[in-house]
């Protein structure tokens, strides 16, 4: 099923595609017979490492899977104290 539509870029280079459209991230390829766009998810650059790393990315997914699952442990001793200093320390930083 096709859905082409024919639509106009404006003198500053817009080109709108409508409200269903509005907030979405694109990739624009373009080509020598015109041009493709592509949804995209942008990830921020400081968690960008977590998906070049199949390793830590697959550890990620199985600890996700397992928690789904149920499957809990308790944390290393100390553990309460070191969330509880970690959030007084953040609300102090003003954050």
């Amino acid at each position: 099923m096709s859905n082409d539509k024919i639509k106009r870029i404006d003198d500053k280079g817009r080109l709108n595609l409508g409200k269903d459209f509005a907030g979405r991230d694109v990739r624009i390829t373009e080509t020598a017979a015109g041009f493709t766009a592509s949804y995209v998810i942008q990830v921020p650059a400081g968690e960008a490492w977590l998906w070049e790393n199949e390793k830590a990315l697959s550890s990620v997914r199985k600890g996700l899977e397992e928690a789904a699952a149920g499957e809990l442990t308790s944390g290393p001793e100390g553990w309460d104290r070191i969330v509880v200093d970690a959030e007084r320390e953040r609300t102090s930083a003003g954050e």
